[in-house]
């Protein structure tokens, strides 16, 4: 039987003899930046998404002064229909108000969908790196290469979007007047 402080030892230079070679793989050392990486893009994600859901709700308040005041209008002028809407001018600023702010709300909500996308992606890589890296002595360098490559298509993805909110109104499309008339009309 062993002493106890001989397999002490042992198993500590074990630990010690298994260990180096995955500290000191200079893949490894890539790997394990890269998830820092996702954890950083991650954690700016998550502040974008709380900042369009800010202007979003904002974005709201004024669709609904806007809905008010458009019924209020249409009530007081007896108007029907989108032509007639169209002829006072208060009606037709109000509409071309909401089709910038339906529009607006309507980009920002995909921003949402993009920037939940990318965190999840994010988190699946970050969960098959860290995975990896604990099955460090089954991957060979060809895997941990794909894998970087993969975390890096999707940091450089992200990236850009993660330090600013991106909206260029030159691409954004207006909604047609017709639809601002129906969507108001139907909301109750």
């Amino acid at each position: 039987m062993m002493k106890p402080h001989v397999l002490a030892a042992l198993l500590c230079w074990g630990v010690f003899f298994w260990s180096a070679p995955v500290s000191a793989n200079p893949k490894l050392a890539e790997l394990e930046q890269k998830i820092a990486d996702l954890a950083l893009l991650q954690e700016q994600l998550a502040h974008r998404i709380e900042q369009v859901q800010n202007i979003r709700a904002a974005l709201n308040e004024q669709r609904s002064i806007l809905i008010s005041e458009i019924r209020l209008l249409v009530k007081n002028f007896h108007v029907n229909t989108l032509q007639q809407a169209q002829e006072q001018t208060r009606l037709r600023n109000n509409i071309d108000l909401m089709r910038q702010v339906l529009s607006y709300g309507d980009e920002l909500d995909a921003k949402v969908l993009f920037y939940q996308n990318g965190r999840e992606r994010l988190a699946y890589l970050s969960r098959l790196a860290e995975d990896d890296i604990r099955m460090l002595s089954a991957l060979n360098d060809l895997k941990i290469d794909a894998l970087t490559t993969q975390i890096s298509l999707i940091v450089n993805r992200y990236l850009p979007e993660a330090h600013v909110i991106q909206i260029d109104p030159q691409r954004i499309a207006l909604i047609p007047a017709e639809q601002v008339w129906e969507r108001v009309s139907k909301e109750k």
